[in-house]
């Protein structure tokens, strides 16, 4: 049975892939002036507020397990959230993301 935990957390992941994709996909486009592009933009706009969204309501599992919000997220830094983090590497220093 998948814990609520790993359930989470897996989503995350695959929503950050997602935008990551997206991204990737706008910023190697031949025409970036294209209509097609601009749609793409908007769309990602919708995706990032998602993601943020879902940071927020799963805030405690996320942050607990070393999960920051994602680098385009327009969230405010938490103090508990970096506090969570920081303790998740602590406990964890092989598992801290190289810089």
């Amino acid at each position: 049975m998948i814990s609520f935990e790993y359930r989470i957390l897996s989503e995350y992941k695959i929503k950050i892939a997602k935008i990551d994709t997206l991204v990737k996909s706008i910023t190697t486009h031949r025409e970036p002036k294209n209509t097609e592009c601009k749609d793409a933009s908007e769309f990602l706009d919708v995706m990032i507020n998602e993601i943020d969204q879902f940071y927020k309501n799963h805030s405690e599992v996320l942050s607990k397990n070393g999960k920051r919000p994602h680098a385009r997220s327009r969230l405010p830094e938490n103090k508990k959230w970096l506090e969570n983090i920081e303790k998740f590497y602590e406990l964890n220093p092989k598992r801290r993301p190289r810089k």
